[in-house]
């Protein structure tokens, strides 16, 4: 459990930043039988092995001591095993650069929380609905020297933060015209939505825009933030594929249906 943040909040934010870059790099190296991660970001499995882009995340892949766990990671394992199929898992921090590579046929899926907005479904295919999850403001909660924003017409003017390419922007710009004013939407393109977090718990973001799957497993770590303000209403979030597999898009939906039978 971390404490509240006190006075060196730079230099413990870039020790926290490194630590993530460090457990990306040894899931990165990491090498397991099939299904397994690769030993480079750029080591695509060629054959009849799928390719697999995963958010590192709680809810997506992580390590628990030396045990590589999360929901989605156990999710595409146990649908391989019961199908037979050979899948490599490719890590990432930055939904726009996984997508990328969808685009680009390097992967035949990306595992992450995405909401299958409008804009996301003119360029890519999505399985049915995995969960059911919403965006939240994260802030410091209230102090002497803060207050915190409590309704979305207060988001006028304030910037927030969110990861390059992340399908939260199209949302933010429906908020901005919902209220009628500005609302400034810095996309950073070095961190991801749990690392953004952990800089507004530092007081190094204003706020930033997380799930709020993100926040049920990082808000105890930071009982210094404040996420009680919605930003959107319950999305359905889905994994996307490249439109060319719409064949593979249809067996994973079965195949999914069937682990919560």
């Amino acid at each position: 459990m971390f404490k509240r943040l006190q006075p060196q909040r730079g230099q413990l934010a870039l020790s926290l930043l490194l630590l993530v870059g460090a457990l990306f790099l040894m899931i990165s190296v990491r090498q397991c039988s099939a299904p397994g991660l690769p030993p480079r970001h750029e080591d695509i499995a060629g054959g009849d092995t799928i390719n697999v882009a995963i958010e590192l995340s709680p809810m997506g892949v992580s390590l628990a001591g030396d045990t590589l766990a999360g929901v989605y990671y156990d999710m595409v394992r146990e649908v391989c095993r019961r199908h037979g199929i050979n899948v490599r898992f490719h890590p990432f921090t930055l939904l726009s650069t996984a997508l990328e590579g969808l685009a680009e046929g390097k992967y035949q899926l990306v595992v992450s929380d995405i909401p299958a907005t409008a804009d996301m479904k003119e360029r890519f295919i999505f399985t049915d609905p995995v969960e059911v999850d919403r965006m939240v403001l994260a802030q410091l909660a209230d102090s002497a020297g803060n207050i915190p924003i409590r309704t979305q017409v207060e988001l006028a003017g304030k910037e927030i933060y969110l990861p390059k390419g992340s399908p939260a922007l199209s949302r933010m710009r429906s908020l901005s015209r919902e209220i009628g004013d500005t609302i400034i939407v810095r996309q950073d393109s070095l961190y991801s939505s749990e690392q953004l977090l952990i800089l507004v718990a530092n007081g190094e973001r204003p706020n930033a825009a997380v799930s709020l799957a993100v926040v049920l497993a990082m808000s105890r770590m930071f009982p210094n933030l404040d996420f009680s303000l919605g930003l959107s209403f319950n999305q359905f979030h889905s994994w996307a594929l490249n439109p060319k597999d719409s064949l593979l898009r249809d067996s994973l939906s079965v195949w999914l249906g069937e682990l919560n039978r």
